[in-house]
C-alpha cells in the first residue's frame, strides 16, 4: 500500500507540475521570476512579451550592457524545461562570445536557479540539456559559414534560435538559419549591439523585413545602466558621435566600412604651412613601415611635433638594405628614436638596427592597444592618435601617396565596440594597395603611446574642428 501511496503523490506532483508549465507557456515573465528569483526591467520585459508568440521572430538592437545576453540565457532555460520535444540553437559569430560570455552566463543563472531545478540541468562547452533527457537540448555553435551543418539544428516540436551579437552574422549563416525554421513551432530571436550598418541584422531594421518584431534597449530605460555612465559616454565621445548612439542610444551609426579620417581634414593639413616656431622644440621621431610583398614599398618617416618633415620610400630592399638605409637617413635627420613595424621581416631589421646602434624602438600593431576601451589593437589606436594629430593643426607634405592612404584607410567596431581598422591583408583582398605611407606616419604617433614628451613646455595651439569620430 505504501508503494502504491508514494506513485499516486508523485503523480499528483507531476500533474502540478504539468499545470506550472502549461501557465509558464503563457506567461514566460512569471515563469523566469519563479525560476531566478528576477525582476527584468521594462525592456527585458519587452522581449520576453515578444517571446510568447509561438512563431517569434524578434531582432533586438541593444545599448552595450543593456542585458539581452541575461534574458536570452533565461529564456534558453525555460524553454528547455516547459516546452516539450524542444532543441534550442545558441549562436554567435565569435567563438570566445560562446566559450567566455554565453557559457558564463548559463553556469552563473544555473547556481542562482530555484533548488527545485537547478539540479534538472546539465551544462557542458558546447551544450545545456536537462538530465536523463538530452533531447532536451541547448546547442552553442559558432555562427561560422564553415560551420553550416551544425547550424542546420535538428528536428523538434519546437525549435527556438537565440543569435548573440547577431550584427556580426554573416548573411549566408543567416540564410540557413532561416532555413532551418520551416517545420514544427518555431522562434528566432537575434540580439546585437548595432555595431554594423550593414548585412541581414541592418536589414531587418533598416528595410523594416516583413514578419520581424523591432525591439531597441537603450541605457537611459535599463536598470543595468546607471545615470554616471552615461553622462561619461557622453562626455568622452559627445553625444551626436557614433559610439553613443551605439553605447548609449542602441540605436546603427556610421559604422561600416567608413572613411576613417575625412577628407578635409587631410586636405587641411595638405594646405599648411607652419612657421619653424610651431615645431622646432619637439624631438624628432621616425616612423619606419617595412615592405612585406612584392608591390609594398619601404618608407621613412620623420616628424617633428605638428609637421611632417621628411618622407623617402624603397622598393625591393632586403632586411640588410633596409638597415643600412636606415643608418644613413638617421645621419640625415637625427632622430630622436626610430620606431619600426617589428612584424614578420621588420624584426629582422630591428635586430640588425640594435646592433649598429641605433635609438630604434620595436612597435608590434597587433598589440593590445594601451586603451582598449577604444581601440581594439595598437594598429587601430595609433591611426586615432594620428586622426587627432591631424585634425589639431598638422602640416604634411604634397603627396599624392600620403593622401591616398590617409583617405582610403576604413574602420570598423568590434564586438565590444572598439574601433578596428581595415587590416592590409582585407585591403589587398578588395584590390586596394597598402597604405605603407599612412602606417610609416601613424608609427611616429608611438612618441605619444609611449610617453615622449617635448624638449621644452611651450603649449601647442589647438586648431578646434567640427568633425566628431568615435
Amino acid at each position: 500500500m505504501q508503494k502504491v501511496y508514494m506513485s499516486q503523490s508523485i503523480d499528483v506532483e507531476r500533474e502540478k507540475e504539468i499545470k506550472l508549465f502549461k501557465m509558464w507557456q503563457n506567461d514566460p515573465l512569471t515563469g523566469i521570476r519563479s525560476l531566478f528569483g528576477v525582476e527584468p526591467d521594462e525592456q527585458q520585459k519587452e522581449l520576453i512579451e515578444a517571446y510568447r508568440d509561438p512563431r517569434a521572430r524578434v531582432a533586438v538592437k541593444s545599448c552595450q550592457g543593456g542585458g539581452k545576453t541575461s534574458c536570452l540565457t533565461w529564456l534558453s532555460y525555460l524553454s528547455l524545461l516547459i516546452l516539450p520535444d524542444c532543441r534550442v540553437l545558441i549562436t554567435s559569430p565569435s567563438y570566445n562570445q560562446l566559450s567566455r560570455v554565453f557559457y558564463t552566463e548559463l553556469v552563473k543563472w544555473k547556481s542562482r536557479m530555484s533548488p527545485r531545478y537547478r539540479d534538472s540541468f546539465e551544462i557542458t562547452k558546447e551544450n545545456v540539456f536537462l538530465k536523463g533527457n538530452k533531447a532536451q537540448l541547448g546547442s552553442l555553435v559558432t555562427a561560422n559559414p564553415a560551420n553550416a551543418e551544425s547550424l542546420q539544428g535538428g528536428h523538434s516540436d519546437n525549435y527556438i534560435i537565440f543569435a548573440d551579437e547577431a550584427s556580426g552574422i554573416d548573411p549566408s549563416v543567416f540564410e540557413t538559419l532561416i532555413g532551418t525554421l520551416g517545420v514544427g513551432l518555431t522562434k528566432f530571436i537575434a540580439c546585437s549591439n548595432p555595431i554594423k550598418s550593414s548585412g541581414f541584422f541592418y536589414d531587418i531594421f533598416d528595410k523594416r523585413i516583413k514578419g520581424w518584431q523591432r525591439l531597441t534597449f537603450t541605457a537611459t530605460r535599463s536598470s543595468l545602466c546607471t545615470p554616471e555612465w552615461i553622462q561619461e559616454m557622453e562626455d568622452t565621445y559627445g553625444k551626436d558621435s557614433d559610439a553613443y548612439a551605439v553605447r548609449v542610444l542602441g540605436e546603427f551609426g556610421k559604422l561600416s566600412a567608413e572613411q576613417f579620417i575625412p577628407t578635409d581634414i587631410v586636405n587641411h593639413a595638405l594646405s599648411a604651412d607652419l612657421d619653424v616656431s610651431a615645431y622646432h622644440h619637439y624631438p624628432r621621431v621616425c616612423g619606419v613601415d617595412i615592405a612585406r610583398f612584392g608591390a609594398d614599398m619601404t618608407v621613412f618617416i620623420t616628424r617633428q611635433g605638428p609637421k611632417v618633415l621628411d618622407m623617402v620610400a624603397y622598393h625591393g630592399l632586403n632586411t640588410m638594405e633596409v638597415a643600412r638605409r636606415l643608418v644613413e637617413y638617421r645621419n640625415k635627420m637625427n632622430p630622436a628614436v626610430i620606431y619600426v613595424d617589428g612584424i614578420g621581416v621588420g624584426g629582422g631589421v630591428v635586430d640588425r638596427c640594435k646592433e649598429l646602434g641605433l635609438p630604434v624602438k620595436d612597435i608590434v600593431v597587433s598589440n593590445k592597444a594601451t586603451d582598449p576601451i577604444k581601440y581594439a589593437n595598437l594598429r587601430s589606436q595609433l591611426w586615432g592618435n594620428m586622426k587627432d594629430w591631424l585634425m589639431y593643426g598638422a602640416d604634411i607634405p604634397h603627396d599624392d601617396s600620403l593622401r591616398k592612404d590617409l583617405t582610403a584607410m576604413t574602420y570598423d567596431y568590434t564586438n565590444k565596440l572598439q574601433i578596428i581598422l581595415t587590416s592590409k591583408k582585407d585591403m589587398k583582398r578588395k584590390g586596394e594597395s597598402s597604405p605603407d605611407y599612412g602606417d610609416a606616419l601613424a608609427l611616429t604617433m608611438a612618441d605619444t603611446v609611449y610617453g615622449n614628451t617635448a624638449i621644452t613646455t611651450k603649449p601647442r595651439r589647438i586648431v578646434r574642428s567640427n568633425h566628431l569620430w568615435a
